[in-house]
């Protein structure tokens, strides 16, 4: 019997009036790739618009430039330009860019900006949904770019939950996981209580589009790639007309038993045991390309590391090693998706990070174009004081943000950001002192004293916390962006922040419990044993989980007595400790 599917049509960013050729283009597309996969199928599509909301809003060309420079995560003229670019062909030129930037661009990151920042567009986009489908009465709801923003803020919510209750969500050319967006959800993306939700996803669109990391069973992020000339990649046709569309959306709906076969295959994969539920990948690098960063002990490191894993239940095969010059930015970023990848919703697994070598800070720039902040970084073996081919953690947050909470996912990094200034009795410090003219960067002259001294940064405007929480997200001086901590997904206020995250019923972006070799503004060292090169906290770490019952020690007991032994071995620097209170507590056998 022929099946009909009734379709709730949702647009994107850019202008889309009602009864418009979008209906058309869309209403084909969705036809072809239906026909496609069951030439017998059918589908009736309401249509949603919301061009309105936006028409009475004003959005200034610096206020455009400001936009895009949120969404694309640096505030350098070169990536404003890059977005600019791909919405246009081609850069404006001078004359009339700034009217055509203005116009264009209100449409596209102007439009994202806008319903992030506007309160009353949010909730008259959730009202109008909620209307849409009380009179479609959809099975499944279809929607693009700045339309799939609307209807998860509206399905995420309590309120929304029954809406999407028993429908199928088809969300593409999405900007949900892009970061910013992503911390206007207090820095996290949960499972929908929908069917199931599918996320079309298309590396080359490049309207701050990003993949979507949720860990749930009725979630599938569905690879439709295309490279076409025109509109950045973005076309909504495209992704709906697209081979993947066929083979796994539409052919999932129009199969009555193919949804439950689906997910009971998902939780046979982890019972079988195809998923590991341990891994470990260990990083160590002696061999920089220039001699005066190389260090001894950090290979040793990794293997006293892998030892003291497989003394307690790691596998081999669980642990994944990379040393030296096959350590680059690419390989330590491949590896480390492959280390939180597969991570199941029901709590059991289990993921170990641990980096020997240099650590870094980066001085980087806002909107303005002005330095404003530092970024901690794993210093790789190509580092070359680029963002680039450095591992910073505004890419490392997109895996470990949306972690489920019930996994334990431990980052160990005997490596420091302050600097590396050697010192005579103690081994080489692992941390890098800038050089020149990435220094001046943080640097001005103070024509009166006739002296260059720090630069006084801009305070941090993410505030969700305060008090220790600044320091603890922010550093000491709140320009600092740490590693490890999602300072990235902390956006809000600290009460819209609160607010947020009962609203969604969730706890913020995940954090992984972190053993760090020192304190912000210290030094890392490392330490001789016999003829052995070690980093002094590895040694000493690994010596206490040694001596201890695992099944009783806590991490928070853990790094004091890792402390004493530091102390006792005459270094100065003090290890720390970061991570949700209940994980530091708990025992770490647990």
């Amino acid at each position: 019997m022929a099946r009909k599917l009734k379709i709730l049509a949702i647009h994107g960013v850019g202008r889309h009036q009602a009864g418009g050729d979008w209906e058309v283009r869309w209403a084909d597309a969705i036809k072809r790739s239906l026909t496609r996969t069951d030439p017998s199928a059918t589908s009736e599509i309401e249509f949603l618009t919301y061009d309105d909301f936006f028409d009475a809003e004003q959005i200034t060309t610096f206020g455009t430039l400001e936009a895009i420079a949120k969404l694309a995560g640096s505030g350098l003229w070169h990536g404003i330009g890059d977005a600019v670019d791909s919405i246009f062909g081609q850069r404006p030129r001078r004359a009339r860019s700034l009217r055509n930037v203005s116009e264009k661009l209100r449409w596209t990151a102007g439009m994202v900006i806008q319903w992030v920042e506007n309160e009353t567009i949010r909730v008259r986009s959730r009202e109008r949904i909620g209307k849409s489908l009380a009179k479609s009465n959809a099975d499944v709801i279809c929607a693009h770019s700045l339309g799939s923003l609307i209807a998860y803020d509206t399905f995420s919510r309590k309120e929304g939950e029954k809406l999407i209750e028993g429908k199928c969500l088809v969300s593409f050319g999405s900007q949900i996981g892009n970061p910013f967006v992503r911390s206007q959800f207090a820095g996290r993306i949960e499972p929908l209580k929908c069917q199931h939700w599918y996320n079309l996803y298309n590396p080359e669109d490049d309207i701050f589009t990003a993949p979507i990391r949720v860990t749930a069973r009725n979630f599938e992020q569905v690879d439709c790639a295309f490279d076409i000339s025109g509109f950045a990649d973005h076309d909504a046709t495209e992704y709906l007309a697209h081979a993947s569309t066929s083979d796994v959306v539409w052919s999932d709906m129009l199969s009555q038993n193919r949804l439950q076969r689906k997910h009971r295959s998902m939780r046979h994969a982890v019972r079988s045991g195809k998923i590991h539920r341990r891994r470990a990948l260990l990083i160590g690098i002696n061999e920089y390309p220039s001699a005066d960063m190389r260090l001894e002990g950090c290979v040793n490191d990794t293997f006293l590391m892998s030892e003291v894993l497989q003394e307690n239940g790691f596998d081999a095969s669980d642990i994944r090693v990379v040393l030296n010059r096959r350590a680059t930015a690419d390989a330590i970023r491949e590896r480390i998706e492959w280390l939180l990848d597969g991570i199941q919703s029901d709590g059991g697994d289990k993921r170990v990070l641990f980096f020997s070598g240099h650590g870094a800070q980066i001085p980087d720039y806002g909107a303005d174009e002005k330095v404003d902040r530092v970024d901690e970084c794993l210093v790789p073996w190509d580092f070359d004081w680029s963002r680039e081919y450095a591992v910073t953690d505004d890419w490392f947050h997109n895996l470990y943000g949306q972690l489920p909470y019930n996994c334990q996912f431990l980052a160990i990094f005997d490596c420091c950001h302050s600097g590396g200034m050697t010192r005579s009795g103690l081994g080489r410090p692992r941390g890098l002192t800038p050089p020149d003219d990435i220094r001046h960067r943080q640097l001005q002259w103070d024509a009166k004293d006739k002296n260059w001294r720090a630069r006084e940064l801009e305070d941090s405007k993410h505030s969700s916390t305060t008090g220790r929480g600044v320091s603890k997200f922010h550093g000491a001086h709140s320009v600092n962006r740490r590693l490890g901590v999602a300072a990235d997904l902390r956006g809000l206020e600290s009460q819209a922040y609160k607010l947020v995250r009962k609203q969604l019923s969730h706890y913020g972006p995940y954090m992984p419990v972190l053993l760090q070799a020192c304190q912000e503004s210290q030094l890392a060292f490392e330490y001789r044993h016999g003829n052995n090169a070690y980093g002094a906290f590895t040694y000493t770490l690994v010596q206490e989980l040694r001596s201890a019952n695992l099944k009783r020690l806590t991490f928070s007991g853990l790094i004091k007595r890792t402390r004493t032994q530091l102390w006792r071995l005459g270094y100065e620097q003090v290890p720390n400790l970061d991570g949700p209170k209940a994980a530091i507590k708990r025992p770490i056998l647990s």
